[in-house]
């Protein structure tokens, strides 16, 4: 049996295993795969978090080897359909949309990383999807 792969991240909540979003793709790649993963949860520990967001761990891992020429197309369309199509929706929501921001993502994040960092990064990472998001990315370029 192959090694496990590793995976640091925040804590989670509201059932969720972690706040953070590329971590629970990380996850349900694993879950659905079945890839042996190991979960390291950094809570409230200055260990894991020096002023970015964690990092996805150590490994590879490739579900995709028996899939036929077409069947791996298509699932790389499927992925790319939901990076273009549901991806920002889910950031703008989170994120960028102020009340939700505020009520929601703030708060739950906060709780999940260490003093006083958990002051700075939640609006360091909204300000990076503001950003990004395409119609501030439009914005700027006129």
């Amino acid at each position: 049996m192959a090694a496990p792969l590793e995976l640091s991240c925040w804590g989670g909540g509201w059932g969720l295993p972690s706040v953070h979003s590329e971590s629970l793709v990380v996850m349900a790649y694993a879950k659905f795969s079945g890839a042996p993963l190991k979960v390291n949860v950094i809570d409230n520990t200055w260990r894991g978090s020096r002023g970015t967001q964690p990092g996805k761990g150590t490994g590879k891992y490739n579900a995709d080897y028996e899939l036929s020429a077409k069947q791996g197309a298509d699932t790389l369309a499927y992925i790319a359909l939901l990076e273009e199509k549901l991806l920002p929706a889910v950031l703008h929501t989170f994120w960028v949309e102020s009340d939700n921001y505020f009520t929601v993502t703030k708060p739950w994040f906060a709780s999940r990383i260490p003093f006083p960092l958990s002051l700075i990064l939640p609006g360091r990472m909204s300000k990076g999807q503001i950003v990004s998001s395409p119609a501030e990315t439009h914005k700027l370029r006129k």
